[in-house]
């Protein structure tokens, strides 16, 4: 299954300090890689040097290099992780074309419809009204959306298992830090949301991929 030397000085995360390096970093933990870390950090000038530019034009965090390949995008470099390691091997479920088609449907609800769609409008709005100004109507409505989404998808939430299939995955990762950054912004949870987040987080690899990705910033809470 694994089609690459994993040796710690072939595989590079780029990025810290955001909830979407946190994924990554999260990933990795659980994967049990080596790896090394840039610790740079959005809107500190350092994705914007020449040669970070060369390895991600968009100049976004995070960026994954692994030998000569090049990945951006959190949820396309935890696939290609899953991928090329056999630490988390996929259930029969998670293999079938149901469970396929079932993955793609709850990682784009959580990145469009909970992520892109509601909580960054309340980043951008609220928190960062410097740069793209305030909108409070903007940022009500959003919560609004959140909460109506969040409360939609709850009771496909298991009381005692993952989100998808019988293990932990990718989409736990993207479903737990959104709950989590929701509660940071006072969204209103479903207890079911809540208590699933409570559950999935209490893992060891969870609290040392957030003392990895969130210490010794250069901006403090530097979200998402």
């Amino acid at each position: 299954m694994t089609d690459h030397n994993l040796a710690t000085n072939d595989l590079t995360v780029w990025g810290v300090g955001t909830t979407r390096t946190f994924r990554v970093h999260w990933l990795l933990h659980e994967l049990g890689l080596d790896y090394e870390t840039r610790r740079i950090e959005s809107r500190t000038g350092e994705t914007l040097t020449d040669e970070y530019i060369r390895l991600n034009p968009k100049q976004k965090i995070p960026t994954l290099v692994h030998g000569d390949f090049v990945l951006s995008e959190s949820l396309a470099i935890m696939r290609y992780l899953r991928r090329i390691s056999a630490a988390l091997p996929f259930d029969q479920y998670q293999q079938s074309a149901e469970g396929q088609g079932v993955y793609v449907e709850w990682a784009s609800f959580i990145l469009m419809e909970l992520d892109a769609t509601s909580l960054y409008i309340v980043r951008r709005h609220r928190d960062l009204p410097q740069i793209y100004g305030e909108a409070p109507l903007a940022v009500s409505g959003a919560v609004e959306y959140f909460e109506k989404m969040m409360n939609a998808a709850a009771p496909r939430i298991g009381s005692d298992q993952f989100l998808w299939g019988s293990c932990f995955s990718e989409l736990d990762i993207l479903m737990a830090g959104t709950i989590e950054w929701a509660r940071a912004v006072g969204v209103s949870l479903p207890t079911r949301a809540e208590e699933y987040h409570a559950r999935v987080t209490d893992r060891d690899t969870y609290r040392a991929a957030k003392r990895h990705n969130f210490r010794d910033l250069q901006l403090q809470i530097s979200k998402p």
